[in-house]
């Protein structure tokens, strides 16, 4: 079965998700096959999800909680189990107007069930990634395009020049048709660039990765769109008009993967040019949620895991790492077992970059695991 996967406007939808104070069930569940290859296995995880929320509904006295997990327990049967492609599943539901909704994850999680006032967000966060990927295929005579995420790419262009073969007759005949072709591979190329720019200013993307073999890329290169030079960040080599889409795939996530640490070192090289005095960056949770409550933060960085006990007040949402009185409104904080999920929640809701860091994760928790980019 298909659900919704994670983008930036599903969490915008739980983050807007009205409740009316009531309690609301995140479920996550892991759907490796090494580990739950059956759909009987799915069932058991689901059911021990939905055990140890019922405990915690009952715990807080929350009976109405209890039956809308056990409706989440009835609406959830093996054929919605069955997801494909999928390394995990999140499920969030609230007795307030039924809400339920389930989004495929491609990633694995943690089994684990959370009754909070908010849907629990943090694991979802670094899969919400909305840039747009091209891949690029391009021999002497044939074009390829694939358009999609770092989760999936679909091809959306196939195309085959009338590129005349080389022959070995020798002789000045041979060299005026090595010429020929060496033109029409020319013209090819061009097509090929022109076709891939009326096509991204139809729908724009991000980044674009190129597979051609070695001795045409700079013929390529020469030949793309400045617009598009600017985007291209790899290469790969492929049998370009015999490559499925998975093993094209397959070739252009490690690019993906590569770039995005990349990315991660840049944005951390930022935060230690900004940790120094007069500098725009803030770490540690104090220094963080603070800069949140004022609004100045441009990217918000989370060790990923990282989570930690914090405080918000319930009429302004002031965050704080310690409680007592509210300092704006001077309200009684409440305390959270995960002040981390509130911070999340209030960069999404206001658009701001959320980076969970990963492959460069110990440079941010030698600086307290979350920190942030100021725009002041």
């Amino acid at each position: 079965m298909q659900h919704p996967t994670v983008t930036p406007q599903a969490l915008g939808r739980l983050v807007e998700l009205q409740t009316d104070g009531r309690p609301v069930l995140s479920l996550y569940m892991s759907l490796d096959p090494t580990l739950a290859p059956h759909i009987a296995d799915r069932r058991s995880e689901l059911d021990s999800l939905l055990l140890d929320a019922i405990a915690q509904a009952r715990d807080s006295g929350e009976l109405g909680t209890e039956r809308e997990i056990k409706r989440v327990g009835r609406l959830f049967v093996d054929e919605r189990l069955a997801v494909d492609g999928a390394r995990g599943l999140a499920i969030f539901a609230c007795e307030t107007g039924h809400f339920l909704e389930a989004l495929a994850l491609p990633e694995g999680v943690a089994p684990a069930a959370y009754l909070d006032e908010r849907p629990v967000l943090g694991p979802l966060v670094g899969m919400a990634r909305s840039e747009r990927w091209c891949a690029l295929l391009v021999s002497s005579r044939a074009t390829r395009m694939f358009v999609g995420d770092r989760e999936e790419l679909a091809e959306v262009e196939d195309l085959l020049d009338d590129v005349h073969r080389r022959h070995s007759q020798g002789g000045w005949s041979q060299a005026r048709y090595k010429r020929g072709i060496e033109k029409e591979i020319d013209e090819h190329i061009r097509h090929t660039c022109g076709l891939l720019f009326e096509r991204y200013r139809r729908t724009p993307f991000d980044h674009l990765v190129v597979g051609c073999p070695l001795e045409l890329r700079p013929r390529l290169e020469r030949d793309l769109h400045p617009e598009l030079r600017a985007r291209l960040v790899g290469h790969f080599e492929i049998d370009v008009e015999r490559a499925t889409a998975e093993q094209t795939y397959g070739r252009v996530l490690p690019l993906i993967e590569e770039y995005e640490s990349a990315r991660e070192r840049s944005v951390l090289e930022s935060l230690r040019e900004g940790i120094a005095p007069d500098g725009h960056a803030s770490v540690g949770l104090d220094e963080t949620l603070q800069a949140l409550d004022e609004e100045r933060v441009s990217v918000l960085l989370i060790a990923h895991g990282f989570t930690a006990a914090g405080f918000s007040c319930p009429r302004c949402g002031h965050l704080a790492a310690s409680g007592g009185r509210c300092p704006i409104d001077g309200s009684p904080m409440r305390a959270h077992q995960n002040v981390v999920e509130r911070a999340i929640e209030r960069a999404v809701a206001r658009s701001i970059e959320v980076l969970v860091v990963r492959a460069n994760v110990e440079e941010l928790r030698r600086a307290g695991s979350i920190a942030a980019l100021l725009r002041y």
